[in-house]
């Protein structure tokens, strides 16, 4: 009679270590997978917005969006308002896929935070919108009559303008809008609360590590692509912006968390 030999007991822990192993080494690739799929999706959220943008002024006669600066802006000329009627209420196209814990769910001021859902009564988003995309407060068709003769020269108020693909619409951010200037200090560590950096905010809005030391942005020619975080100081964010300052003391700034990223040369 034949009789059916079974596993021993070290065969079997070898196969346990065998798999053990092979997990080991498929987990990071499966991480990293996941972390790819993320940033492809928000590149595809961003186009989205960028298509929006790109209707607008079509639709406006080649002019920017008049909301998104103070004062006078309300949550009905605001950019996340403005596009809706193009983007419709789908609100997880505002939304990166790596940015989902939102401020009012206690997340404020941390790596990978979001705005919204939105109560406040100031207004400048309705309630009930939410993103992690913030705007570059320096793309409006500002009024001449509600701003100063110093700062209405930066703003950049159509989609036709030279260098269009150096200037920056909409990025990954804490909030929803900013106005970088080339002064303006990093954050002292990666999700540190913006409004701690008063009042230089303005890049450290925007300089939060979303994909492996990069966020993603749209364009004013409707690109999207990757933007390395100290990539972010060589930018054309307004019309005077000087993207040959002196970048900061990466090592000296805060915990010194970005001496250690890619650097870049306008």
């Amino acid at each position: 009679m034949n009789r059916q030999k079974g596993f021993t007991l070290i065969e079997l822990l070898v196969v346990i270590a065998i798999i053990a192993l092979l997990m080991s080494i498929l987990m990071p690739a499966l991480a990293r997978v996941r972390k790819q799929a993320k940033a492809v999706i928000c590149q595809s959220n961003l186009k989205q917005v960028g298509s929006a943008v790109s209707m607008f002024a079509d639709d406006h006669d080649g002019f920017l969006n008049k909301g998104n600066c103070p004062p006078g802006g309300t949550h009905h000329d605001h950019w996340a308002s403005a596009f809706e009627t193009y983007l419709g209420e789908d609100y997880d196209v505002y939304l990166c896929p790596s940015a989902t814990k939102f401020w009012t769910d206690g997340h404020r001021g941390k790596p990978l935070s979001a705005w919204g859902v939105w109560e406040h009564t100031e207004e400048w988003v309705k309630e009930g919108q939410y993103g992690s995309y913030g705007i570059n407060g320096w793309v409006c068709n500002k009024p001449k009559a509600v701003t100063t003769a110093v700062s209405y020269p930066k703003y950049w108020r159509r989609t036709d303008v030279k260098g269009a693909a150096k200037v920056p619409v909409l990025l990954g951010a804490q909030w929803i809008d900013s106005w970088p200037e080339p002064t303006n200090e990093p954050s002292d560590y990666d999700g540190q609360d913006f409004l701690d950096l008063a009042p230089g905010a303005g890049m450290g809005r925007f300089c939060t590590d979303r994909h492996n030391g990069a966020l993603n942005a749209v364009f004013l020619d409707f690109s999207v692509r990757s933007v390395g975080l100290k990539e972010l100081w060589i930018l054309k964010w307004h019309r005077l912006y000087d993207i040959y300052a002196d970048p900061p003391d990466w090592e000296s700034v805060g915990t010194g968390w970005l001496a250690d990223y890619e650097d870049y040369e306008p």
